[in-house]
This record gives structure tokens, C-alpha cells and sequence, in this order.
């Protein structure tokens, strides 16, 4: 059986709803489950006693974290872990966790690999570091996915695909902006590698099932990378939409958080444990925009 917390997350239902029928599913929300409580998270799952425990809860306000969001940060991306990966470590449980590209440092211009060094530069980039090596410390056999760029459609409470309802992510935004304001002013210098939910989902499912009895640390994304402004420019292209994209620098757009300005990943490791490579983020981006139009 599989535990998948944190359940109301894109990423979150996305695995759910993809869940292979060899597994039966208890999804619970942040409602039914904080992870920051430690006596609660043993409870539960020593109750349920399941065989993945899948984290998708998150603390994910980057810029938030950089001041008064900062104890939340680390109080769920960190401890919440922590007290995750030892109720797994008693029961037995695999726990899966997904981290994310703000754990670089971003001065390489070559796709990321694992073996790298880390190097966050936000409170949100060191709390999901410290998360991910906890993680990974506590049992061999325990997952760290790193993840970036999300989107994707948000699914109803059901699973079912929501079309009206397009999840809070990048080119949501970006179309309700242009039909707000006309204009957008995006980051130009920020390049990384969008990811599509719904191929993601797919992708960990058979990470997991090929893994065997093996752990360890991976990264996965669709293929490609972008600039932020491009990216906009490529949605309103592909959306068939107005809209002017004004580019500035990380500097001059001035987000309390330091983002890393290069994070792509290479997903070779994930490749080489039977992973089929993800198409190319245009095509994604493509599915998505004729799923919410």
C-alpha cells in the first residue's frame, strides 16, 4: 500500500491519480496529516502501516521564506521530514520525497548532476537540502527526487482532470496576466528546465518500480530548458495570445530570494534506472494549454 501525504498538492494528486494498480492508495492532506507533529505523523502511520510513504506536502512560498516564513520553511521542508523518515524508519515504510533546483548554487552552465555540489542561496533552497539529506540519511532504501519548474493541471478532489481550473503555476499566471495587464516583466537570465506534472508522475512511478530494493538520490525533469522570459514569450506564442514580455535581469526584478540563474538537471541517473526520457517542455506546454483552453 501506498501513504501519499500532503495529498492536495498538484504533484501530489498527479501521483495519486497515476498510482499503478498493483498499489492501493490512501491520500491525506495537510487536514488529515501536518507533518510538523511528530507524535501525530507515528500515529498515523504506524496505523496504516504502508509500504511508500510518498511526501508531497511542502512549505513552497520562496520568497515568504526569506522572512517571516522562515520557521514554516524549515518546520515542514526540514523537521517535517525528519519526523516522516523516522516513523518510515520504524514501520518499515520506503519513504519517496521531492526536492527541488534550489538547492544549487546555479554557476554551472552544463546540466546538473547528482554528484554535484550543493549550494542554496534561499532559506526555501537550504530547508529542502536539509529535508532531502535527511531523507536520505535515515535508510538506504528511502528516495530524494529533485523536481523544478512545475505545471500542470490542477485535478478536483476526485483525481479527475479539472480544465477550468488550471493549477497555480507559471503559464496560468502568465495567461491571466496578459489578459489583465497586456504586459508581463519576466526574469531573462534564470534558465532551467520546465516540467510538465502529469509526465512526472508517470516518470517517478517507474523509478519506483524499477528501483528494486535500491535508494538514493535523483533528479527528474522534461527535456530542454528555457529562460523565464522565453518560456512567456513560447506560451503566449503557442496560446496564440497578446502580450508584451518585458525583460530584466534577477538583479533589477529584485525577488527577496536569490534564485539560482542556471538549474537545468540531468536525468541520466534516472535514464540508466528505467526511466523513459520525458518529452521536450514545448510539447508539454503544448498538452497543457489545450487541456485548460
Amino acid at each position: 500500500s501506498v501513504l501519499i501525504v500532503g495529498a492536495s498538492g498538484q504533484l501530489a494528486r498527479e501521483m495519486a491519480a497515476k498510482t499503478p494498480h498493483s498499489f492501493s492508495v490512501v491520500a491525506l492532506s495537510r487536514a488529515d496529516l501536518d507533518i510538523a507533529n511528530p507524535a501525530q505523523t507515528r500515529e498515523v502511520i504506524q496505523n496504516l502501516r504502508p509500504q511508500i510513504v510518498i511526501n508531497g506536502a511542502a512549505y513552497n512560498a520562496v520568497d515568504k521564506a526569506e522572512n517571516e516564513g522562515a520557521a514554516d520553511s524549515l518546520k515542514i521542508n526540514a523537521f517535517g521530514v525528519t519526523n516522516l523518515a523516522q516513523a518510515c524508519r520504524d514501520t518499515g515504510a520506503r519513504l519517496v520525497h521531492f526536492s527541488t533546483d534550489f538547492v544549487f548554487d546555479g554557476h554551472k552552465r552544463t546540466p546538473y548532476l547528482e554528484t554535484d555540489p550543493t549550494g542554496p542561496l534561499s532559506v526555501y533552497g537550504a530547508s529542502k537540502l536539509c529535508g532531502e539529506n535527511v531523507c536520505l540519511a535515515m535508510h538506504e532504501r528511502n528516495v530524494a527526487i529533485r523536481v523544478c519548474r512545475l505545471f500542470g493541471p490542477l485535478r478536483g478532489e476526485n483525481g479527475a482532470g479539472s480544465a477550468a481550473k488550471p493549477g497555480g503555476n507559471f503559464p496560468s499566471l502568465m495567461l491571466r496576466l496578459a489578459r489583465e495587464r497586456g504586459q508581463v516583466r519576466v526574469v531573462d537570465d534564470q534558465i532551467g528546465a520546465p516540467s510538465y506534472i502529469p509526465d512526472l508522475a508517470v516518470a517517478v512511478w517507474q523509478l519506483l518500480e524499477n528501483l528494486g530494493e535500491n535508494g538514493g538520490l535523483f533528479q527528474i525533469s522534461n527535456a530542454g530548458e528555457t529562460s523565464f522570459a522565453d518560456y512567456a514569450a513560447e506560451i503566449f506564442r503557442r496560446a496564440r495570445v497578446n502580450c508584451e514580455v518585458e525583460r530584466v535581469s534577477s538583479e533589477k526584478y529584485g525577488a527577496p530570494a536569490k534564485r539560482p540563474l542556471y538549474s537545468t538537471f540531468s536525468n541520466e541517473k534516472a535514464h540508466a534506472n528505467g526511466v523513459e526520457p520525458l518529452r521536450h517542455w514545448s510539447e508539454a506546454l503544448d498538452e497543457f494549454l489545450s487541456e485548460i483552453s
